[in-house]
């Protein structure tokens, strides 16, 4: 069995550099809190909670005596305005794309446009992006962009940076029908990371038997790679850490399977550690088949836990 790993996969240089800072205040002596969840990755946030730093949703549980950090997906305007006036002090980590993100917006925000963010509304990246344009529309269907009313005047549209680029395009292609493309103004703000993750994962997909995509269940850019990798590869997983692959293992129907693969993809999130992409790989390196003969028969089986099928050879 061959073990790939995607060219472009975990860490981005958003993630790294805000790991980076927080790194270099614990070396200094800094008790750290972190305003909500740094990055979306279960194994860095633990990892964070076992050197004493930890997450707060609000303000009311800041203590004073600690170094506030500001998250990678950015917060609120209304947030960052509150810490300004009562004189807290913060270290900002917000992602440098993401902060672009929110002064194009914001720029937009003073001119007579109407601003379409495409993007998911519930994340905290839009949340904290909307905050500079109140009166912005988010869509995130292309349902959404059809029952957008074009009349009027401008039209800029802007994108969460995770995005998944085809489907941008989509949505760019869907308000262009519905109006005048002088009336249109389109901002590509994802990233030139996800891009290549997103192309990256397209071409893995396509020459191997089989993908696990690595990363948080409420990462964005992860669920993405996911997406695009089912696409491609109907034999595609999403895990969130390396030791989610022994569920799989003890799984007669997922041995059964795996016994007649003869490559395996690997992609991870961007707030996926590398070492959990090695552990992933060193799985499958040493992962020793056995099928379960009584399981030799023709058709097919979903798993009630996993939801994953798995076909006959």
């Amino acid at each position: 069995m061959k073990v790939y790993v995607a060219e472009q996969a975990g860490f981005c240089f958003g993630v790294k550099r805000a790991l980076d800072i927080i790194d270099q205040l614990y070396e200094k002596g800094h008790e750290i809190q972190i305003h909500g969840q740094l990055i979306h990755n279960p194994t860095v946030l633990e990892n964070l909670k076992a050197r004493g730093i930890e997450c707060i949703d609000s303000l009311e549980q800041l203590d004073p005596s600690k170094t506030l950090i500001i998250r990678t997906h950015g917060i609120p305007k209304e947030v960052e305005n509150n810490l300004k006036e009562k004189g807290i002090k913060y270290v900002d980590t917000t992602c440098p794309l993401v902060k672009k993100l929110q002064k194009r917006i914001e720029e937009l925000n003073s001119q007579d446009t109407r601003i379409v963010i495409v993007g998911d509304r519930n994340h905290p990246e839009i949340i904290a992006a909307k905050s500079y344009a109140p009166e912005a529309k988010v869509i995130n269907s292309e349902e959404e962009a059809r029952g957008f009313d074009t009349k009027g005047s401008s039209i800029s549209v802007v994108a969460q940076t995770t995005l998944d680029s085809n489907f941008f395009d989509k949505m760019v292609a869907i308000l262009e029908e519905k109006t005048k493309k002088e009336n249109l103004y389109v901002y590509d703000t994802i990233c030139s990371a996800t891009k290549e993750r997103q192309e990256a994962v397209k071409k893995l997909a396509s020459k191997v038997d089989f993908v696990v995509v690595v990363g948080g269940k409420n990462s964005s850019n992860t669920k993405k790679l996911y997406n695009i990798a089912l696409k491609k590869n109907k034999n595609t997983i999403h895990i969130e850490k390396s030791s989610d692959l022994y569920l799989y293992q003890d799984d007669a129907n997922f041995r059964k399977q795996a016994a007649h693969l003869q490559s395996i993809g690997i992609t991870a999130g961007a707030s996926t550690p590398p070492e959990e992409i090695e552990k992933v790989k060193l799985f499958f390196n040493k992962f020793k088949l056995t099928p379960d003969k009584e399981m030799n028969h023709g058709g097919s089986k979903r798993n009630a836990n996993t939801g994953y099928e798995y076909r006959e050879s």
